[in-house]
């Protein structure tokens, strides 16, 4: 104990304590304005971590030093120890002092250091608008970048297309896994499949130093790859030709990929091969499959690669893209299970497969298991293979289940630089950035997007849905027609319906059901076409109208609910409980909903397609309190994270008010549904006749609220009808729907 007293003393005497306090006010000090300052130079605040480590790992350093020395009006003075002589006074410093002071010198340089370097490797939270204008502008690339376009089908057989884009994906992949390199995501480098923007413009839009390109001829069992690898400008740098056998395609893709590796970056390390080379007729419907999946034709891609599975059982990377299919959307639980065991075996056939152990931690999130455990194997992927776009993506939403938007931003602008015009990614960058209140940069992300050959429509779609999102109104229908002009026929439930919304919005009921109609007409092979005579009636709040067309729907054809999918049978169910049918509609809502169900069972306009909502609606009316107070309070925890951003947006924020109001907590809703209209919530015409929102009819509040909002609706519906009265916009989209049915347009 008389030690202890004693240490205490001398370090007293030696000023340690104030030294340590010293310390401890500056690195908070500093941390204060790293806070501060990170964000305005796009830095993440996952960087300050870094530096609370380096202050952490200074906190000795800095004892040490109070200990052995003291900093006076003489400079650095060394502390003399007690009873040394007759003085106790600091002294000068000698040779040993002075290799003691380097000492520390190179303690503190390591660790600013060490966390300057690790600042630096946090992925910077600029926007990606800024990263794809730079690109754009010529600024900046990437170092040892790389874009592999789609090889062009020079065979006879038209049908060899699928194939052409799957020499080029797996040369993708491979050159994916030297380190090294920077490659280009598929969706991006094969944006620009089939149009002659010149290779300087393409290597400019994805911020590459290199572009290989190439050509395919198979007949029979010959097989003929030609690659060549050009520069920034289209300077041609390296060129080969294969002339082989189809079985040697494989080693081929290796071949091209090490060679091309070997010349764009110094030193590469790859990883080792898998050693098994499938079947080639399996191979052949693997291929098909992966482009069905990347169009995201589910239900081809599924045929496809199970063909591929049952020629070749023991071609894990089949496996592993059947379980992707099988988890988009989603899932149900035993679609989710089917999925699983599909990993499972391709895991147990090829244990380092990174694609299979990405595809294990997207089942995790989309089962909402285990979004941590997910988030540590992604991270172990990406540790492979950095240029996995996918994972990326995934990684993200990790973040985002739990609640780190920071983390979930950060990641997705490395995604957007990997992969600019990956839509999903696109998509999610916008709606982030968007929570964070940064407006103009969510909606330059989605516009960036749409300056390519052929703009995906997920990303025209997005845009649409953010204009209506923000409550502008004119720019959401200008987008709508944008799309309707663009999208194909598979694509028919964007284009009509989106269009029907925007009118819907306004309260242009007309106009709204001729575009419904004419969806009907101008596509018959659409599922729920039979439904869309319910679609205006629902917005309207004629819940009974809009349940007596839907069920005339069902007679008409013929049809059970039960045979239909799930969000028709979602939305049938809707009907039901705002109708006043609570039982019936108990009955078709309790097996697709579950307490932790998310929030909004998928987008759409009107509050049809609401199934969770609907469902306690139905147990509150039917006197199942115990049931609704279950599903609600689960929505309750929910909300809160969901509302925890200064800048939730509308639609999530009115839901939140509706869920409030169906507790029975009217102050939280009113309060919220105000946050709601000044985010921009402008649904009125589709809400001012909901039966969930009636007990605040006569509330000055609520009405005061939604006159508010009517009156930037009427006004942004007059702007509407004058663009629409000075331009035909029925026959521009006649015609161009006379081009898609012309062949060769």
């Amino acid at each position: 104990m008389q030690a202890v007293i004693r240490l205490y003393r001398e370090a007293r005497r030696r000023k340690v304590f104030r030294t340590a306090a010293l310390y401890v006010l500056g690195a908070w000090a500093a941390l204060q304005v790293a806070a501060l300052m990170f964000p305005g130079f796009g830095i993440p605040e996952a960087a300050i971590r870094a530096l609370i480590w380096a202050a952490v790992l200074g906190l000795p350093v800095a004892v040490v030093f109070g200990w052995l020395f003291e900093i006076g009006p003489g400079g650095i003075r060394r502390t003399a120890p007690l009873g040394a002589g007759e003085t106790v006074e600091p002294r000068t410093l000698g040779r040993s002092d002075y290799l003691i002071l380097a000492a520390f010198a190179a303690i503190a340089v390591v660790l600013v250091y060490r966390a300057a370097q690790d600042i630096r490797e946090t992925p910077e939270v600029g926007t990606a608008a800024d990263a794809i204008d730079a690109a754009r502008e010529g600024g900046a690339r990437l170092p040892n970048s790389i874009a592999v376009l789609p090889f062009a089908n020079i065979s006879n057989d038209p049908d060899n297309e699928y194939f052409c884009d799957g020499v080029s994906e797996e040369i993708l992949n491979a050159l994916s896994g030297f380190r090294e390199l920077n490659v280009i995501g598929r969706t991006s480098s094969f944006a620009f499949k089939g149009s002659d923007v010149g290779i300087d413009r393409i290597s400019a839009v994805l911020g590459v130093r290199h572009i290989l390109q190439g050509s395919v001829r198979k007949a029979g069992s010959q097989l003929r790859i030609s690659a060549q690898l050009l520069d920034e400008g289209g300077r041609q740098i390296w060129t080969q030709n294969f002339d082989r056998q189809l079985a040697n395609v494989f080693d081929i893709q290796s071949e091209i990929a090490a060679a091309v590796a070997a010349t764009v970056a110094a030193h590469v390390t790859a990883r080792t091969a898998s050693g098994h080379h499938p079947n080639l007729e399996a191979y052949d419907h693997y291929l098909a499959g992966r482009e069905f999946l990347h169009a995201r034709n589910i239900e081809r891609a599924l045929e496809r690669l199970q063909r591929a599975i049952e020629i070749d059982p023991d071609f894990a990377e089949a496996h592993a893209e059947w379980a992707i299919a099988r988890l988009m959307g989603p899932p149900l639980e035993d679609e989710v299970r089917a999925a699983q065991n599909a990993i499972d075996r391709a895991l147990a056939l090829q244990p380092q497969l990174l694609r299979a152990q990405a595809a294990r931690a997207f089942g995790l999130l989309q089962s909402r298991r285990d979004p941590a455990e997910a988030e540590r194997i992604l991270r172990e992927v990406l540790a492979e293979e950095p240029n996995m776009s996918d994972a990326l993506l995934w990684l993200s939403n990790t973040f985002a289940e739990q609640g780190r938007a920071d983390d979930s931003l950060a990641v997705l602008q490395r995604a957007a630089r990997i992969d600019p015009m990956h839509p999903s990614i696109g998509g999610n960058l916008a709606r982030a950035l968007e929570r964070r209140g940064e407006v103009r940069e969510a909606i330059r992300v989605l516009e960036r997007q749409l300056d390519q050959p052929r703009p995906p429509l997920q990303s025209l779609y997005n845009l649409a849905d953010l204009h209506h999102r923000l409550g502008q109104l004119v720019e959401f229908n200008a987008a709508a027609k944008t799309l309707a002009l663009r999208a194909p026929p598979d694509h028919a439930w964007m284009d009509h319906y989106s269009l029907a919304g925007s009118y819907g919005v306004v309260g242009d009921w007309r106009t709204a059901g001729y575009w419904l109609d004419r969806q009907a007409r101008d596509y018959p092979e659409l599922e729920w076409r039979d439904f869309a005579s319910a679609l205006v009636p629902g917005w309207q709040g004629r819940d009974t109208d809009a349940l007596i067309a839907f069920r005339r729907a069902l007679d008409d054809g013929g049809i059970g609910i039960e045979s239909l999918p799930s969000y028709v049978r979602a939305w049938y169910g809707a009907l039901l409980a705002r109708a006043g049918e609570h039982a019936a509609a108990i009955e078709v809502l309790e097996p697709l909903i579950a307490p932790d169900t998310p929030p909004v069972l998928l987008d759409g306009f009107g509050p049809q397609y609401d199934g969770k909502h609907a469902l306690a609606w139905a147990y509150l009316r039917s006197g199942a309190d115990a049931k609704a107070e279950a599903l609600l309070s689960a929505e309750k925890s929910e909300c809160q994270a969901l509302l925890a951003p200064a800048h939730a947006t509308g639609d999530v924020v009115h839901l939140c008010a509706e869920s409030a109001l169906l507790r029975g907590d009217r102050n939280q809703a009113l309060t919220l549904f105000d946050r709601a209209v000044g985010a921009g919530w402008r649904d009125y015409y589709m809400r001012e006749h909901d039966v969930y929102w009636a007990p605040l009819e006569k509330d000055p509040r609520y009405r005061a609220l939604m006159a508010k909002v009517k009156a930037d609706v009427d006004r942004q519906a007059v702007e509407i009808a004058r663009i629409d009265a000075s331009e035909n916009f029925v026959a521009r989209f006649d015609t161009a729907m006379a081009a898609r049915k012309t062949p060769g347009t």
